[in-house]
């Protein structure tokens, strides 16, 4: 049987999982040869996190890790994802089994995993390196669509796209006080609160910071706003999001399962970028807003914003291919050559309890 030292071992790392503003929304139940994922929603933004989801897919990275990890140190994963429907909190349950190790090379890169909000370098990918992350569906589980897109037209667009988020977070009051909340503001900060989006891994040019800075109280931000600050901020981002060799669009069926199953390749995709030594930025703002709209009649947003987002998503969904209306664009990532990011968000030792 496997030992408690070992699960140990093995959440410490594979709790290097993203999730929406570093929030780690999970904990972790011990018995026997097994663990029990148990989710912790509240954790997450709550508009972004329509149905949960944002916490599903945070929750399949941190399956994937956990598969990942084991498998290095000698034990199968056996997985259930959503194994009781009186327990709507519990995630997945895992059962360890002896094993050969494998995946050693994903492994070993977990623990470099991290998000980069630089702009990257525009050498394309090779075809070996599109193909062995394009892999990352077959070897998970689940209904999985991975576009990737290199034409550069396309990558402009959906880079567009990408910073509707920011116009409409920073013109709604309602968001923008989230979002704020989220930002910390210095290390010691986030060692208290142990959660929040740090402001150093923003990748913010001093004026840029000093802006932020500014918008942060709402009675300033709405007058500029007037101004066109949130659009000027768009743009500045769109650039920033289409400095990259190719746009990753991860499309699912409507089932809270299959942002499992996203949240899985995600990671994948993720672990094999830091083999290569990538940059990756997962963006998922416009995708989570359209499905609050569409999805989850949600009614913050001013008729405006609510038709800016559903012409980012379906310009979206277009490039992406898709035709049937079962189908949703979950996410979007950046992924290729960059320099290292500037910093990085802590994460919290696992919390677990042995029985």
């Amino acid at each position: 049987m496997i030992t408690e030292e070992i699960i140990n071992k093995i959440l410490e790392i594979s709790v290097n999982a993203p999730s929406g503003s570093n929030s780690q929304p999970w904990r972790f139940e011990v018995s026997g040869g097994g663990l029990r994922i148990l989710a912790e929603p509240e954790k997450d933004h709550p508009i972004l996190n329509y149905r949960n989801r944002g916490t599903w897919i945070a929750h399949g990275a941190l399956v994937e890790n956990i598969k990942i990890a084991a498998a290095a140190f000698g034990w199968r994963a056996a997985i259930k994802i959503f194994p009781d429907s009186n327990q709507p909190s519990l995630t997945a349950e895992i059962k360890l089994e002896p094993a050969a190790p494998t995946e050693e090379e994903l492994f070993r890169v977990m623990p470099e995993r991290t998000t980069n909000r630089k702009r990257y370098d525009l050498k394309l990918l090779t075809a070996e390196q599109k193909k062995y992350l394009e892999q990352s569906v077959e070897e998970t589980s689940g209904e999985i669509k991975l576009v990737l897109v290199e034409e550069r037209k396309q990558i402009d667009r959906l880079a567009q796209a990408a910073a509707a988020n920011e116009i409409v977070t920073l013109e709604n009051q309602k968001l923008h006080d989230l979002f704020f909340d989220e930002v910390v503001w210095t290390r010691q900060e986030e060692a208290e609160k142990k959660q929040g989006l740090f402001v150093a891994t923003m990748e913010l040019k001093p004026p840029e910071k000093f802006g932020l800075k500014l918008f942060r109280r709402w009675s300033v931000m709405k007058h500029l706003a007037k101004l066109g600050a949130a659009h000027k901020v768009a743009a500045s981002n769109s650039k920033n999001y289409a400095a990259t060799p190719i746009i990753g669009l991860v499309t699912i069926k409507d089932k809270d399962s299959d942002f499992i199953a996203a949240g899985r390749v995600i990671e994948r995709i993720w672990l094999k970028a830091a083999r290569f030594g990538f940059g990756f930025h997962l963006i998922t703002g416009t995708m989570f807003f359209w499905q609050g709209i569409n999805l989850g009649g949600l009614k913050i947003f001013s008729d405006e914003h609510r038709q800016l987002i559903n012409n980012e998503y379906q310009a979206v969904a277009e490039i992406a291919g898709l035709k049937n209306k079962e189908w949703l664009v979950t996410a979007m990532f950046r992924v290729g050559p960059a320099s290292a990011p500037s910093a990085r968000s802590i994460k919290q030792p696992p919390v677990i309890s042995f029985r």
